[in-house]
């Protein structure tokens, strides 16, 4: 669903979620004046769960390791925009007309009969059978949780990760009649925010659907320790409910008797916090846990070919990259925070710490057999398993000594050669040609990364200091979101749409954390996010992935594999390349017994 690794970030597209491993960012956010109370505690729920998979076989139990927490659940604000929160619970819980499968297509859920879209809008029929769960009362889905919805994505005044695609209605002009509603294209006031005309990945729009009871709440503040009403009473229109949630322990799904879908096969799920990757490998191979969606790695090795296990993994929608921060994050005054060394402005300091960088030895080391054939992607706005991906950014690729010679040009003091022992560091324009580099504490894959890169940068003058953090701080406003840093590597998770990336690359862009700004993508991405005509869509994009290519906004790194490692009696279990991940149909679990 949606959620950028900004988890890059429902069930979606245009919004992102970022990743520190298997899943994304997190803020913290003050249950205070007008947020929603906790949740059930966790360990109230977990006493009564079996310690072993027979055990939960016979009671119905399914325990899914998880590791990260999240500090919110309103996961379309910039400060919950965690791919995690999704898989915990928001998903489960938010269900609106479409959803992406394990193909990347969209499918519907059950709860509208139709939905279809024209130049003019988009039009939903609410199935008469589609309910809010709150707290065991049945409450209607109705046109007013559509309105709700999509008044809250584009207010102004509500910190949001991105309102693509919902930015192109216009929130005051609707119809509604019975189960009906129509929603119409914006056609004035337009900005680049705010676009008018079609949206081409239109059934992304509601993807997310939010409940109208929650209208008196302050948006910004609402769920902040569960999904649940201004009582504390769970709230859900999908297959599952949150009923238990303690920060740093885990949380309890349990199935929503009134989920207009498919009847859940499991009654409960509980998903448990295991931090470390190692430690989750161990668990499932001890009958602990019944599934783990940890980080792609080396480690995970040992499960291969394990009996009693199946280990799947397809390429996903995870766009590895590092980020190269160029000046302030447009359009958050409030953020001080910026790169510690502003040659990062320069293209051709990109361009040297690109090519000085070797991606596929990155690759190699990481994941070896496991990632066999891996290359390192070359393009920004598709993946290297679509079939108009153009290999844009290749003219980049390890070349130390033409990096070497770029840096030669505008700075002095530096090597002569390539040298892995060497000492000397460029001083370029006055500054010294040294950056921090942010990756989350305790990713193993992301930390040898940043080792790698370190020594190869090293062996042309350029230094690199080690600045890693927890994920709450790297994705936090002391972090990436407020762009207190100079590289970071993380991942974005899309659905696979190139209009996903609009607000990523966007001149003042809410996504964007590094101030990159060119009106000339910007034009192309726009245009390409309004042209229902497909082929018209890609030429668009296409020609906006060269210019970002140019300007190397960002280091892309490779599409990453997504893992999923699980007890092989657990049937209807389905990997998903995009932000909707494993759970996207958790109605269909169920034990082989």
């Amino acid at each position: 669903m949606h959620r950028r690794v900004w988890l890059l970030a429902g069930a979606a597209a245009a919004v992102l979620f970022l990743a520190a491993s298997a899943t994304a960012k997190t803020t913290a956010v003050s249950a205070a004046a007008g947020g929603t109370p906790a949740a059930a505690p966790f360990a109230q729920a977990w006493a009564n769960v079996p310690r072993t998979t027979a055990g939960r076989e016979a009671s119905g139990n399914v325990v899914v390791a998880i590791d990260e927490d999240v500090n919110c659940w309103n996961q379309i604000l910039n400060a919950c925009n965690e791919l995690v929160g999704g898989y915990m619970g928001f998903n489960e819980a938010t269900d609106g007309p479409f959803i992406q499968n394990q193909t990347g297509n969209w499918i519907p859920t059950g709860i509208t009969t139709s939905a279809s879209a024209t130049t003019k809008g988009v039009t939903y029929t609410i199935n008469p059978k589609a309910a809010w769960y709150e707290g065991g009362k049945k409450v209607p889905v109705t046109y007013k949780d559509f309105v709700y919805t999509l008044q809250q994505f584009v207010n102004p005044k509500n910190d949001v990760a991105s309102p693509t695609g919902y930015a192109n209605l216009d929130p005051t002009n609707f119809t509604h009649k019975g189960n009906t509603v129509t929603f119409f294209w914006k056609t004035k006031n337009c900005t680049a925010t705010y676009p008018c005309g079609p949206f081409a990945n239109w059934k992304y729009i509601f993807s997310t659907l939010y409940p109208s009871v929650m209208s008196s709440v302050d948006f910004n503040k609402m769920w902040a320790s569960c999904i649940c009403d201004s009582a504390g009473k769970p709230l859900s229109d999908g297959p599952y409910y949150m009923s238990n949630y303690t920060k740093g322990q885990g949380v309890v799904l349990k199935a929503n008797p009134f989920f207009v879908g498919k009847k859940p096969g499991v009654p409960e799920i509980d998903f448990k916090l295991i931090l470390d990757d190692n430690a989750q490998v161990q668990a499932i191979r001890g009958g602990e846990v019944d599934m783990i969606t940890p980080s792609f790695g080396s480690f995970l090795s040992p499960l291969q070919g394990q009996s009693g296990l199946t280990f799947s993994k397809i390429p996903g929608f995870y766009f590895e990259h590092v980020e190269l921060r160029e000046g302030h994050r447009p359009g958050a005054a409030s953020v001080t925070h910026g790169a510690s060394n502003p040659l990062l402005q320069a293209p051709w300091m990109r361009q040297a710490i690109a090519m000085g960088i070797d991606r596929q030895s990155i690759i190699n080391t990481i994941y070896g057999s496991l990632a066999a054939g891996l290359k390192p992607l070359n393009g920004y706005l598709y993946y290297a398993t679509q079939s108009q991906y153009a290999p844009d950014f290749q003219k980049w690729n390890f070349n130390q000594s033409k990096a070497l010679a770029l840096l030669a040009k505008h700075c002095t003091g530096g090597p002569t050669s390539p040298d892995p022992s060497n000492t000397k560091i460029w001083t370029c324009q006055g500054y010294p040609a040294r950056f921090n580099w942010m990756t989350t504490t305790g990713q193993v894959p992301r930390a040898t990364s940043e080792a790698i890169a370190k020594a190869q940068l090293k062996a042309i003058g350029i230094d690199i200091n080690d600045a890693s953090a927890p994920a709450n701080v790297v994705f936090g406003n002391d972090g990436a979101i407020g762009g207190n840093y100079d590289l970071a590597e993380f991942a974005e998770i899309t659905t696979g749409d190139p209009s996903d990336w609009t607000t990523f690359y966007q001149c003042n862009g809410s996504g964007n954390y590094t101030g990159f700004c060119s009106k000339a993508a910007d034009k192309l991405i726009i245009a390409g996010s309004s042209e229902l005509d497909q082929a018209k869509h890609d030429a668009d994009f296409k020609a906006a992935d060269k210019i970002l290519a140019n300007a190397i906004p960002v280091i892309p790194l490779y599409q990453r594999p997504v893992p999923l490692i699980y007890k092989s009696n657990l049937l209807g279990v389905v990997n998903n390349p995009g932000t909707a991940g494993p759970v996207w149909n958790i109605e269909d679990w169920h034990w082989k017994s």
